[in-house]
């Protein structure tokens, strides 16, 4: 221990310039390991509390029945003018349409779910899978893949009792065309393929359904699609969506700063890999005196180690007490992931690196050697 001690102050006499890069080195390391997790967990915290509710949003319509109003030729236009990425991230569409022929008090309000998939509109295989699995599909089969692409003439009618009887023969009139009930449900509303409607059928409500929660971007798409094709006639909310750069800076702040972080660990052994240098014959006597490779390896780390541990966790205070309360008022939840297990956590994990990195370039940059290559061949 006196022999290291006394390699560590001769190292600071000697090259100051040295090993001052080698404190900023370590202090960066502490600041931006600590920062990058505080970010990373006020990251987290936003994107879930901002993005946890916004699952669906409905757009109704003001229809002028007697003038303008929102058809479903336009709509489906619009739908399938959607970038697939977007149609793909939506599971289900919800339509209303209106029809005066339908009679309300036997079937409901009728309705129409959907999905778009490779360019064609497809079943809803949620709302299907939600039928069977909560009993309200009392006979039959729901829409197929044909009868839904097609827009086939048939539809899943209500029955209010439990046996699923129908009160006519098994079909249904409506927009000129006989609908064959093909199946019978108790959601209280009709339901047919949205392509069997005819094209200018009024659509009163569009609700969309995600898959994961919405973004920004894609609220953007469906706006000005929704917005160039029916103008003022779309009632579109205003939804607080955080902006998906916002997510991009988030992220490639915390890339910049792993990497940073590396580079400085990097840097550190660089710097201590140009002291060993000057010491390759002094490491040769040890050698030949009867130093192992093992002693020698344990020795340079100590040495580093012992600059290391103090700096390190005297950065990681100053960044507790002074930074971290100064970072709180640009990051609001950056203050609520730091515990003091959490810093002895990153505090191991980084020694725990740094003595993998610089055993790894001591050993093979010089006790990997012959004690006469370290000598220099004499």
């Amino acid at each position: 221990m006196k022999y290291i001690i006394k390699n560590i102050k001769s190292f600071i006499r000697t090259e100051k310039i040295i090993f001052i890069l080698i404190l900023i080195c370590i202090i960066a390391s502490s600041f931006i390991i600590n920062f990058s997790y505080g970010l990373y967990q006020n990251y987290h915290v936003i994107k879930e509390e901002e993005e946890s509710d916004l699952y669906s949003f409905e757009i109704t319509f003001n229809n002028d029945l007697n003038g303008d109003y929102a058809s479903k030729g336009v709509l489906k236009n619009t739908l399938m003018s959607f970038s697939d990425s977007l149609n793909d991230s939506i599971d289900m569409y919800f339509v209303m349409p209106y029809s005066d022929e339908i009679n309300v008090d036997d079937y409901g309000n009728m309705i129409v779910r959907f999905c778009i998939k490779d360019g064609n509109i497809a079943p809803c295989e949620l709302f299907k899978k939600n039928m069977q699995k909560n009993g309200t599909l009392m006979s039959g089969e729901y829409f197929s893949e044909e009868q839904e692409k097609n827009g086939e003439n048939v539809a899943l009618a209500f029955v209010e009792d439990s046996t699923g009887t129908l009160k006519d023969n098994g079909t249904l009139s409506f927009q000129g065309k006989e609908y064959k009930v093909i199946g019978t449900q108790r959601m209280h509303s009709l339901i047919v393929p949205f392509e069997s409607l005819n094209s200018d059928t009024p659509i009163n409500d569009l609700l969309f359904n995600f898959v994961k929660p919405l973004t920004r971007s894609q609220y953007d798409e469906i706006k000005e699609k929704i917005s160039d094709a029916f103008g003022e006639l779309a009632v579109i909310p205003e939804l607080d969506i955080p902006e998906s750069e916002n997510y991009y800076l988030y992220n490639t702040i915390i890339i910049i700063s792993v990497l940073i972080a590396l580079l400085s660990a990097i840097n550190f052994a660089v710097l201590y890999k140009y002291i060993l240098s000057k010491r390759t014959k002094s490491l040769s006597v040890f050698r030949i005196c009867g130093c192992t490779k093992f002693k020698a390896l344990g020795m340079f780390l100590s040495e580093c180690m012992i600059i290391t541990i103090p700096v390190f966790a005297l950065t990681s205070l100053c960044y507790d007490k002074f930074i971290l309360p100064a970072l709180a008022v640009h990051f609001e939840y950056i203050e609520s992931a730091y515990s003091m297990k959490l810093y002895l956590i990153i505090f191991a994990i980084y020694v725990l690196s740094s003595l993998i990195v610089l055993g790894i370039m001591i050993y093979f940059s010089f006790l990997r050697k012959t004690i006469k290559e370290s000598w220099g061949g004499i």
